[in-house]
């Protein structure tokens, strides 16, 4: 089976009392948490009419690891975006003393308030990032987002540098995985942290294949691609992950899900207190 690019997909969440395609709800309540956390904001670009922000904890500081937690790169895997705002309403400031958080917090705007896969030029937001003699371009593929995303791979590349999770849905799956990447020969600690995380929520997916890649454990190791995840850790983040939760689960399991998988990458990557 094969997504398709413009199938919407809307689900009703009891947390946030809206639709999963309801975006001026989300930006309302991003704001809130915003303020609330003091964190700042750059406008990246905009798509559709609809701010690209990356947001960043307070007062960066030198010496603390620099993590960024990406969201929202296809419409229809509503639960990342929202379980961003779901880990924020539980965040603490005192967080900040710890690590430099970045968040982009809806990469695509136009899809998610739709709950279409792509973006509304129909392209793939999470394709299209290559790196050529340690340089970021784009190529013939990369999205209106991507571009945006590329145009500022420096301030990206050094917000991850020291880990980078990205957010993502499987809507044809009832488990679990992650695709993963540490500099190592097997996945280690930082890869299954995550996917228990997620496992709590979701069966694990079996051994087997999943879009052409080999799943052991739950675990898609080291693949790389021209997805943001990987052109990052080909950048120099020394971590990184995909979290793909099942789309034809409960909509608010599935935020509570990635909500614990940001909180599981923040505990065991932020500084010791």
């Amino acid at each position: 089976m094969s997504r398709s690019p413009f199938e919407s997909f809307v689900w009703h969440s009891e947390i946030f009392e809206c639709n999963s395609t309801d975006i001026s709800r989300f930006y309302a309540l991003l704001e809130q948490e915003k303020t609330r956390l003091g964190l700042s904001a750059k406008k990246l670009g905009s798509a559709g009419g609809h701010p690209l922000w990356l947001m960043q904890s307070p007062g960066q500081k030198a010496g603390l690891p620099n993590l960024l937690i990406s969201a929202g790169f296809h419409g229809e895997e509503a639960a990342g975006p929202w379980g961003l705002l779901c880990l924020l309403s539980q965040l603490d400031a005192s967080l900040f003393e710890r690590v430099n958080l970045s968040l982009l917090p809806l990469v695509n705007p136009t899809g998610f308030a739709k709950g279409h896969r792509f973006n509304e030029l129909g392209e793939n937001p999470n394709r299209g990032f290559f790196v050529e003699n340690g340089k970021a371009r784009a190529g013939d593929d990369t999205s209106y987002e991507g571009k945006i995303l590329l145009e500022h791979a420096h301030l990206l590349q050094v917000a991850s540098r020291d880990g980078i999770l990205t957010c993502h849905e499987d809507v044809l799956l009832t488990d679990t995985y992650v695709y993963t990447f540490e500099p190592s020969q097997a996945p280690g600690r930082f890869s299954h942290t995550l996917r228990d995380a997620l496992g709590q929520y979701f069966p694990i997916a079996s051994d087997g294949n999943i879009d052409d890649c080999p799943v052991r454990d739950g675990v898609i190791f080291n693949h790389f691609d021209t997805s943001f995840e990987s052109f990052l850790v080909r950048s120099g983040a020394r971590v990184g992950c995909c979290s793909e939760t099942p789309g034809q689960q409960n909509l608010d399991q599935r935020i509570l899900a990635n909500a614990a998988a940001m909180g599981a990458f923040l505990d065991m990557l932020a500084a010791a207190e």
